[in-house]
């Protein structure tokens, strides 16, 4: 027991030592036994890098970077007169609230855009909705009944409104998810264009289908 205080005093002696006086401030940078990364080698925003020829640390991202967030008029954060998109091309409506009824022509409807388009179903709704929309993706062999977005009518869709949708009703449920929250939304995934490249390549099953259907019933008569 003689030695108990002398041991506990040095032992208390260290631990502030070491850890200092909780609520101080200092300039200094304490002595970290377990940092956790809370330093870390890092450039921050709007600093210098001399890495690179225009001294700039913050940087555009890679080519082919999947992106998080929602992505909408990235570019103009590095351009000296940004533009941006109309409320149609954001976000499927009209200035008066209501759907537009085409893809805007600041999509840029050409072959390019039908092709980014079926990358893009390929990778982020085929899983559900199947190759050809008709709903026969993966998910549909574990008890799950994903909508059949081949069949124009709009029939029973998760859309809920009466036939004919549109294409900004289509661009709304691709951005948003369904009304039921069943489908997720993919505006933080997927670039306004891209979301407009894959109603695009809706509508192309719609019309691959709707003539497929066509032509089985002439045979058959």
């Amino acid at each position: 027991m003689r030695f108990f205080i002398p041991i506990f005093f040095v032992l208390v002696v260290t631990i502030v030592s070491i850890m200092g006086f909780r609520g101080d401030f200092t300039e200094n940078t304490p002595l970290e036994v377990f940092p956790d990364m809370d330093r870390q080698a890092k450039f921050k925003s709007q600093t210098q890098n001399n890495l690179f020829g225009d001294k700039k640390a913050d940087r555009l991202p890679v080519p082919g970077t999947a992106i998080r967030g929602t992505a909408v008029e990235l570019s103009n954060v590095f351009l000296e007169k940004p533009s941006f998109h109309t409320l149609a091309f954001r976000t499927g409506k009209n200035e008066d609230g209501s759907w537009v009824q085409q893809i805007p022509d600041e999509a840029s409807v050409d072959m390019s855009l039908m092709r980014l388009g079926k990358e893009r179903y390929g990778i982020h709704c085929s899983v559900c909705h199947g190759e050809y929309g008709n709903g026969q993706g993966v998910i549909s062999q574990f008890g799950l009944a994903p909508r059949n977005l081949s069949d124009s009518s709009n029939s029973g869709t998760y859309l809920e409104s009466a036939a004919p949708w549109s294409d900004g009703q289509i661009f709304h449920a691709i951005s948003m998810g369904s009304a039921s929250g069943i489908m997720l939304g993919l505006k933080d995934k997927l670039s306004p264009k891209e979301r407009w490249a894959i109603v695009l390549y809706v509508r192309a099953l719609q019309s691959y289908v709707s003539n497929a259907t066509d032509q089985t019933l002439s045979a058959s008569k």
